[in-house]
Parts: C-alpha cells; sequence; structure tokens
C-alpha cells in the first residue's frame, strides 16, 4: 500500500476537548426549527463519529452532508448540492465501496451507516446503524491494498519516566498481531519505518508535538485513554512490559469498535523482542536502497527486487518483512541456509515445488476476509483451490531427494501441511463452487452440480417447469391457430404469451393483456401465472438453500481459521525460500558461514544490485579480528560506495537466510548495520545536509557495538575543509579506539590515512586508477594501501567539462596544493611535525616565551617581559603586512 502522509487537520484528532467541540458544531450547524427526523438521526451518528466521514444510507444512495458533502466534492469530483441551504452530496450505494476506497487512499476514515429495514414496511422513521468504520489502517479491500506490502494498524504507548515506548502493529488483512517495548527514540522510530503503518493510535493525553518527528507525517487517531487498558494477557505471560501490552489491547479495542464485532481470524498477539533481528535505522534502510530506490521510477534497483522471485502475495510480504527484519539467532539462520541449500542442490524438485506453489492464491488474505465476514463465492474458490494445491507441495517435499531430506526447515514443513485437519478440509469442499461464480452471494447458481442432492433436486424441478413453459407454447399454438404465439420473460413482467399484431383477432377471451408494443401485445394466463409461481418459489428456495450451504461452509472454514493459517505461514516461507534458492541458483550466489570470531572475510564479493545492471568486478574484504576499521581513498566514480554498500548488503542477505554474491563469505552475526552513504536533508524541516548527517553520525557513535557493521562514505564534507577533517578525523579514532565495531570509512580526505600509522587496528585500502596522461582509467579493484590522489579534474574531464576550464583548473589545483597547510598532513618522506598552533614558521615571541622561567620572576619582571613580548610580535606581524 502507498505511504499514506495525509494528516486531517481536524480539531478532534487533537484531543478529547476537540472531539466535544466538534458534536457540538454538527448540532448547532442548522436552526433547530428546520431538522428533521431524518436529520436528526443523521447528527446523532455524525457525533458519534466526528473524525469519519458519515456514508449516510438514503435510498439508493449514500448521502454526506455540512463538511462532510465538501470532502466528497472535492475529492471525489462529484457535484455539491444542498439540501434545506446547507451542502450536501451523494454517490450510490451499489458503487459505494469503489468510493470508500478512494477515500482511503487520500487518508480519510469512512463510517458506513446503513438502513436496517425496508422503508416501505418500516413505521416511521427508517432504523439505520452504522455497521464498520474503515480506516487506512482496517482497510481490507484489494482495491486499496498493496498485495506485497502489509497493511499495519500500530498504537503507540510511551512510558516517558523509563523512555519506553509499547508498540503493537495488526495487519487485519492477514491477522498477523504483535506487540513489543522499543527502549529509547532511535529504537521506536526505527521499528515505525520498518513496520510502516498505515494508522497509528495514540491516546488523547499524549504530546504529539514531540512525537511528529517519529511518526513521519502518518495518520494519526487519538483514542480514549481507556482504550490502552491491559487486559486478557498479563505482562509476565509474554515477557514484555506493560507499555506493549496496553497498546496490544487498544489496537485489539479499536478493531472491535471500527468492524462492529471482534473479527475471528486475528492471532494470539505475538511479543518479540527489538533485539531479536538487526537493527537497521531508517537512514540504513533508506542508503542501501532495500526497498524503495533513491530515486522515484527505478523499482528495479532494490535488493527487494533482485531477491524476489516469489510467486505469492503473501510469500512478496514475508521476504519483505525478513529483509527488513534479518536475523541474530545463528540457529534459526543455519536452519534456513539449510533449506535454501537443499533446494539449490534439487533443481528437479525446485521447479516443481515452484509450479505448485504458483497455484495457491494469497491465502493470508482469504482467511482475513473469511475471518471479518466479507468472503465472497469468488474469494471461497480461491481458497478451496489452494488448499487443493497442498497435497502436491507436501509430496514434493517428502520425495526421495537426498537434498530436501537433509534440511529439518523442509520436513518440518511437510509434517504442518499432511496434518488431518487440512485432509478433512479438502473432502469437505471437493467440487463444491463453479468455476466461474456471481460476484455475490444472493445472485445464486455457484454451487457445482452434485455437491448438494437437495439443491440438485431443486434446481431438476424448476428445470422440468421450463420444459412444461416449452410445451406451453406449442399447445397454445394449436389451441388458439396462432403460429407466431411464443412465451418469453423479462424481469419487469415475469412470463407472458406474445401475439403479433395480424393474429389478434385469435386471442382467446381468457388471455389477460400484460404489455402493448409497437407489433405485438404481450398476454398472460392463470395457467401461465400458475406456472411462473412454482419456478420462482422453487428458484427461490435454491438460491436459499445455496445461501445456507455457502454460509455452512463458511461457519466450517471459519472454525479452522487457525490450522488454514499455520498452512499460509508455510506455504509464504517456503515460496520465499525456494525464491532464494532460484537466484542463488541463477547468479552463483554461495552459502555463508559464521563464526564467533571478531572477523569479516569476503573473498570475490559483489553488489547485488550493480551487478545486475554493468559488467562488474568483485572485490575482496579481509577484516580479521584486530583490524576494525578500514580508510578506503580513491577518486570519484572508482566505486567507493559500492564497495562499502557490497559489504553491508553481504553481511544483511547471510543473516537474513540468503545465499550471497562471493565465492566465499566468513561473518559473525552483526547486531546493527549504519550506512551513512549518499547525502540526506530535512530542509523542510529547517535541517541542513550536514546537521542531518551529524545526527546521523551521533546517533552511531550512541548506539553502535563492538558486533556492528559500520560504513560511513565522505563524512564531513558538508562544512570547511578544516571542520571536516577534525570531525572526520575525531569520529574514526572513537571509532577504532573506543566502539571497535567493523567499520569501512571511505573519505577524500588524504590526511585521515595517517591514522593507520597511530593506531594498530585502522587499515588503509584505496581503489586503483589508472592514469593516461591527463585521463584515468577506473579499475574499481580495491587493494591495501593509499590512494595518489582523488582525481576530481580528470573525473571532471570524463563528464565534459570544457578543456580550458579543466586546464584552468590543473593549474589552480597545483597552487592549492603546494601552498595547503593541509597537505602536509599526508606527506611521509621526510617525517612532518604537527602543525604549530600560531601557523606554518615558528613565531621568535613563541620560542621566546618557552624559555621563560615564570617561577623565578616577579611581577615587575613578568609586566616588562610581557611588553617585550607584545612589542616583538606587533613587529614581526607589520613586517609581515608591509613585505605583502
Amino acid at each position: 500500500m502507498a505511504r499514506l502522509r495525509i494528516v486531517r487537520r481536524r480539531a478532534q484528532q487533537e484531543s478529547g476537548l476537540g472531539r466535544c467541540l466538534d458534536r457540538l458544531v454538527y448540532w448547532s450547524a442548522m436552526p433547530k426549527s428546520t431538522e428533521s427526523p431524518m436529520m436528526k438521526q443523521y447528527l446523532r451518528f455524525k457525533a458519534e463519529h466526528p473524525d469519519a466521514i458519515l456514508f449516510f444510507h438514503l435510498g439508493d444512495f449514500y448521502e454526506a452532508f455540512f463538511e462532510d458533502a465538501e470532502v466528497l466534492a472535492r475529492e471525489l469530483d462529484i457535484v455539491l448540492t444542498s439540501r434545506n441551504g446547507h451542502p450536501m452530496a451523494g454517490v450510490p450505494v451499489r458503487r459505494g465501496e469503489a468510493y470508500v476506497n478512494q477515500l482511503l487512499r487520500r487518508g480519510y476514515k469512512v463510517a458506513v451507516c446503513r438502513q436496517m429495514e425496508d422503508p416501505k414496511t418500516a413505521k416511521g422513521l427508517v432504523r439505520r446503524d452504522v455497521v464498520r468504520v474503515v480506516t487506512p489502517g482496517t482497510a481490507l479491500d484489494d482495491a486499496v491494498l498493496d498485495a506485497g506490502v502489509n497493511n499495519y494498524l500500530a498504537a503507540l504507548r510511551p512510558d516517558r519516566a523509563r523512555d519506553e515506548y509499547g508498540l503493537a502493529f495488526l495487519d487485519l488483512s492477514t491477522g498477523e498481531f504483535s506487540c513489543t517495548t522499543a527502549e529509547g527514540t532511535p529504537s521506536l522510530r526505527a521499528e515505525i519505518e520498518r513496520r510502516d503503518p498505515s494508522e497509528v493510535l495514540v491516546g488523547d493525553d499524549v504530546d504529539l508535538m514531540g512525537l511528529a518527528p517519529l511518526l513521519d507525517g502518518r495518520l494519526v487517531t487519538r483514542v480514549p485513554e481507556a482504550t490502552f487498558t491491559a487486559r486478557a494477557t498479563r505482562a509476565e505471560d509474554l515477557g514484555i512490559g506493560e507499555p506493549g501490552l496496553q497498546a496490544a489491547a487498544a489496537v485489539a479495542a479499536y478493531v472491535e469498535q471500527t468492524q462492529q464485532s471482534t473479527p475471528s481470524h486475528l492471532r494470539p498477539v505475538r511479543s518479540y523482542q527489538v533485539s531479536d533481528h538487526m537493527d537497521l535505522d531508517p537512514f540504513t534502510v533508506s542508503s542501501l536502497e532495500l526497498v524503495r530506490p533513491a530515486r522515484d521510477g527505478q523499482e528495479r534497483g532494490t535488493l527487494l527486487h533482485v531477491l524476489d522471485r516469489t510467486v505469492t502475495g503473501m510469500g512478496r510480504r514475508c521476504l519483505r518483512r525478513l529483509l527488513l527484519a534479518p536475523l541474530t539467532d545463528r540457529q534459526r539462520i543455519e536452519e534456513r541456509l539449510d533449506a535454501v541449500e537443499a533446494l539449490v542442490g534439487a533443481p528437479l524438485a525446485r521447479d516443481e515445488l515452484r509450479e505448485s506453489v504458483e497455484r495457491v492464491h494469497d491465502l493470508e488474505r482469504l482467511i482475513g476476509k473469511l475471518g471479518t465476514g466479507r468472503l465472497r463465492p469468488q474469494d471461497l474458490l480461491l481458497l478451496l483451490r489452494s488448499l487443493e494445491a497442498v497435497p502436491g507441495i507436501r509430496q514434493a517435499l517428502v520425495q526421495e531427494e537426498p537434498c530436501l531430506r537433509a534440511s529439518a526447515m523442509l520436513a518440518t514443513m511437510a509434517e504442518k501441511l499432511g496434518t488431518a485437519e487440512l485432509e478433512v478440509l479438502r473432502a469437505r469442499f471437493a467440487g463444491m463452487i463453479v468455476d466461474q461464480p456471481p460476484a455475490e452471494v444472493r445472485d445464486g447458481g455457484f454451487i457445482r452440480p452434485g455437491y448438494s442432492s437437495d439443491l440438485d433436486e431443486l434446481r431438476e424441478q424448476a428445470r422440468a417447469m421450463r420444459e412444461l413453459l416449452a410445451r406451453l407454447e406449442g399447445s397454445e399454438r394449436e389451441r388458439t391457430g396462432i403460429p407466431s404465439l411464443k412465451v418469453g420473460y423479462n424481469r419487469v413482467f415475469g412470463y407472458y404469451l406474445e401475439v403479433t399484431r395480424p393474429h389478434l383477432d385469435k386471442v382467446p377471451p381468457e388471455y389477460v393483456r400484460r404489455q402493448t408494443l409497437a407489433n405485438a401485445e404481450r398476454f398472460v394466463t392463470e395457467e401461465l401465472r400458475g406456472i411462473e409461481g412454482r419456478i420462482a418459489h422453487t428458484e427461490e428456495r435454491a438460491k436459499a438453500l445455496e445461501i445456507e450451504l455457502f454460509e455452512q461452509g463458511v461457519a466450517v472454514l471459519r472454525g479452522a481459521i487457525p490450522e488454514l493459517q499455520a498452512c499460509a505461514e508455510v506455504l509464504a516461507e517456503l515460496d520465499v525460500l525456494l525464491s532464494l534458492a532460484d537466484i542463488a541458483h541463477r547468479h552463483r550466489y554461495v552459502r555463508p558461514t559464521f563464526h564467533d570470531r571478531h572477523a569479516i572475510a569476503i573473498r570475490a564479493g559483489r553488489h547485488p544490485v550493480v551487478e545486475r545492471i554493468e559488467e562488474f568486478v568483485p572485490n575482496d574484504l579481509d577484516l580479521p579480528e584486530g583490524r576494525d576499521l578500514v580508510i578506503l581513498t580513491g577518486p570519484n566514480m572508482a566505486g567507493k560506495s559500492v564497495f562499502l554498500r557490497q559489504t553491508a548488503l553481504v553481511c544483511l542477505m547471510a543473516q537474513m537466510g540468503s545465499f550471497v554474491p562471493a565465492e566465499s563469505a566468513a561473518l559473525p552475526i552483526v547486531d546493527r548495520v549504519f550506512a551513512r552513504v549518499g547525502a540526506s536533508d530535512m530542509l523542510s524541516s529547517g535541517i541542513s545536509t550536514f546537521m542531518m548527517e551529524m545526527l546521523e553520525v551521533a546517533a552511531i557513535l550512541e548506539r553502535a557495538t563492538s558486533c556492528s557493521l559500520i560504513i560511513l562514505d565522505e563524512m564531513g564534507r558538508g562544512t570547511s575543509t578544516f571542520d571536516g577533517v577534525s570531525i572526520a578525523w575525531a569520529v574514526a579514532e572513537e571509532l577504532a579506539r573506543t566502539v571497535r565495531a567493523k567499520t569501512l570509512f571511505a573519505t577524500h580526505y588524504q590526511e585521515l590515512t595517517r591514522l593507520a600509522e597511530e593506531i594498530p587496528n585502522i587499515a588503509n585500502f584505496h581503489v586503483l586508477v589508472r592514469e593516461l596522461g591527463k585521463d584515468v582509467v577506473f579499475l574499481h579493484r580495491v587493494e591495501p594501501g593509499t590512494a595518489q590522489g582523488s582525481y576530481g579534474v580528470h573525473v571532471a574531464r570524463l563528464a565534459g567539462l570544457p578543456t580550458h576550464v579543466t586546464d584552468a583548473a590543473d593549474r589552480i589545483l597545483a597552487d592549492l596544493l603546494s601552498e595547503a597547510p593541509l597537505t602536509r598532513l599526508a606527506r611521509k618522506d621526510p617525517p612532518v611535525e604537527p602543525l604549530p598552533l600560531f601557523g606554518v614558521e615558528d613565531h621568535p615571541a613563541l620560542q621566546a616565551l618557552r624559555k621563560l622561567d615564570t617561577d623565578k620572576m616577579t611581577p615587575l619582571e613578568a609586566l616588562q617581559r610581557l611588553a617585550d613580548l607584545k612589542r616583538q610580535a606587533s613587529g614581526r606581524q607589520g613586517a609581515a603586512t608591509r613585505k605583502e
């Protein structure tokens, strides 16, 4: 689902007082004398749902009034009319769902108020009620949801005293329900970004101003404080703090309120710890382009696109979740790698499994429709077809294939797919639904012949009576002598006898005229009415029986939701494993190995995305114990950023259970990946690129551990050269000496290469470049050592700058290098002294100052000597000025 960034600035979303004021506004919107009983009814429902657009069922339309009418006219491009001088707009009931979906995509909520009785039989005012409230976080329609992305409703419960935040996430379309407690705002923001909820619930007393940067413009819904009352589950039962449970309680209560019931497919809330998966902050997810490209319109540039060979929507969502939350449990990682390795080694079985899984539909969301009472005949058909594909999948998993038998994970999957409950369901519903069922249950005709003997008998009776009509046509022609007489039917008049005008004089007196046409007239008889009544009665009984059979089947399936969800979970994960195995086989990925040492060794590593686009040069990375930080130098366009990113992606892919693009990879378990690659800013918030960079680096220094992986690219370039070098130097030193995380530090500051001489666990690497006169050739090879320069002018020449401009740049660069004091830091022959405090040359006044013995001087002597030093310093400065 597209990210919803529209925040409705309504008073009732800001405070409980706002909701009260909103009620007053609607109740006082018109003079009391003009309020009809119907309008009073409308205002009552509107006051109960002030933050939603009220779809008020009135005849064949859903009507909206006042501000809601203006929103409908503006957002849906429909005509704005008026009723008693007040704004009014409406949409047809038969197309109401489509209009609701449009409003959801724009970030609105909709309360659907239906007529609960037939207006023709109602005594007085028609009884109405709000049957459901649809919000972006509780959307269920396929037209709104993205098949490959979970649609989460979240609840946030701050505990300011402990700097903790309770979080709960529910995808109503699948029933996935989880909660956790995030410690500190960085952890909170990472979880919010990872789940990307469409709607966030907060209490009435929460200060939204403090949370605004963390919620990033998402739709926020305020709910009463009582909604967060933890119930049904004790804190110690799930192993998380009270705020997490309170958030879960709020989500459950909100869903029950909006759906007017408790959906039967909601899974038991599952608690998790943030440390259960690799911590990826929003900057890292963005820098590595895991699920979204850096530039719009380049979806092929993401790791998700590269790894996605899934064939089901639920498999695609599962892959996305794994990508954004790689595991940190080595045993679970190895089990997943075992399964991928088994599937890589069994290509025939893999292809057979893939074909079978492709016949499975989005079982998770079909179960969601089942649990919320929105299952239609077409949905039931897809669900049953998915179940029919399960035996073939299980058979392919248990075949006598040595590779497959080596994976305990695949064996467990086969066991879960072979349960007796699933076999009973398949037998119970075999051959129930026709291949092309109608859209709605009330239309009938969706139960396949042979499924129910009672239904078959009713259909046979209706068929026999239609044959009786056919015989009636022949007998009436013979009796009346009218050769053109025929029996017809339409939905308005029912069955009739049609006689053309030339033969109207032969019409018997018992014929009753029903309709006059240009060239014929239509009649009915008592016999025809009798047959018609019997056919209608039989067909109604058949439709009622179909509806009864459908509801019985739905009830049976609803009782088996836990078994169906377990099946769906297995099939989604199997889809992901097949995708990873297929990618590994196609692109020569290898299985990574894990160890307990503080070392990374990647041989011939590749960037999984870049290698799909252009010819790629693999590179090695060896960071043994005792080598924690690499200073990587080299010119622009040489491949430094790619090398940094590919290292992070290899570690990330390995821990999600994927093979990796390399000849070999021996890795530790990484708890966090921090990637600061490429410029980012928050100019809309008044934060510059450099400030944003410093905020990101501050977060890294605060949260990184020795088990983390850090990649930094061109840090400090957003300020002056002196400031940039100073900050980059200090940060690199802190990372190497204190944090000791494995770090790749790409820079143009040659001065930083001196760090390797001073700190043992720092090493210099550079990207090879070959100079050909004034041109350069980028070899894209990373080797130990230091680059000879940044080659910025060479890159400008490659970009097509005029020759006279680049020649001038060469001359200016040579002059600057000869004069710039910073360049002396990078020279190694001869060794240089540290930069003097007052300039490049040592001042005579400074030399004299060093020789003073202040302990033996009287105050008067000290003042006299200070005056001499001042004159000496002023004279030297004046001479220098005159010389210039």
